[in-house]
């Protein structure tokens, strides 16, 4: 799960950017860490600026500071050139030629109330500032929609033919599943990773195949974790999907399975990814 400092990290990571962290003191000698980022959009030809505050009582005047002082955020990247262009042509982009476009991004774990937002936005209006607040409530709501729903058992064999593109269809329609290729993360323990989403996700979704049914290895091992969550729980975790086996088939594998209504990947992958978001949402 994302912490409020990963999703304003990953934000925009795709530009050009550079970043300081302060820490900024009140009168009351409360303290709170800071983080402003000015990127560099090359194709608008514009700089931005992102800020990041604590979960701090200070949350607020530091956003009022950088809307009053936006020279203060901008002073990040000054002294720095960067220079774009693609290699072996002429083409030459000075960051120095890059006008400061206004928008700023305010990210806080802190809930700002209703008021406390309309207070920084009639003052970023007032001083020309086009502002953008992320803070708690909607960091709440990023990281809600970055839990996997839905954990997606197959063997790798499948991918190319049908598992890659229901994942991805299943994501187009805000339905998001652990899947190795979008969840597996450099370095880290396979094992582990794969338990955390077994564990944690809603429904798991077996791809059931001439593949999956004769591999003795990982998919084994993820199927066996399935039905023991199914015991443990007392309630239907398992989405089965037929891709390509017949009832004999999944009967020499599990008898139980034939006991759960599947879905047959011949009806096509946007088909099955909308059946199966209706069944993921299912509480019943």
């Amino acid at each position: 799960m994302a912490t409020p400092r990963e999703i304003f990290d990953k934000d925009n990571s795709g530009y050009l950017s550079v970043q300081n962290d302060f820490e900024i003191k009140n009168g009351a000698g409360i303290t709170a860490s800071v983080t402003v980022r000015v990127s560099l959009d090359i194709n608008a030809g514009v700089r931005y600026v992102s800020i990041y505050i604590d979960d701090c009582p200070l949350a607020v005047s530091a956003i009022a500071h950088y809307i009053r002082n936006p020279n203060d955020a901008l002073r990040v990247a000054e002294g720095i050139e960067i220079i774009t262009g693609f290699h072996g042509t002429s083409e030459k982009i000075p960051s120095s030629t890059m006008k400061f476009s206004g928008r700023m991004f305010a990210y806080t774990a802190a809930r700002l109330s209703q008021g406390e937002k309309d207070e920084v936005e009639k003052l970023a209006t007032q001083n020309g500032i086009l502002l953008v607040i992320r803070d708690g409530h909607y960091i709440a709501q990023r990281i809600l929609m970055q839990s996997p729903l839905a954990f997606i058992s197959h063997d790798s064999r499948d991918k190319e033919k049908f598992v890659r593109e229901l994942a991805s269809t299943l994501q187009k329609m805000l339905c998001t599943v652990w899947y190795d290729e979008f969840s597996l993360i450099p370095g880290a323990s396979l094992r582990e990773s794969i338990e955390t989403g077994l564990k944690k996700c809603k429904k798991c979704v077996l791809i059931l195949s001439p593949n999956f049914i004769g591999n003795g290895g990982w998919t084994k091992a993820e199927f066996d974790s399935i039905f023991t969550r199914e015991i443990l729980e007392k309630k239907n975790v398992v989405i089965p999907i037929w891709h390509g086996v017949t009832k004999e088939e999944v009967y020499e594998y599990c008898p139980r399975l034939l006991d759960r209504v599947a879905l047959q990947s011949e009806i096509g992958v946007e088909e099955v990814a909308r059946k199966l978001v209706v069944a993921i949402n299912y509480e019943g």
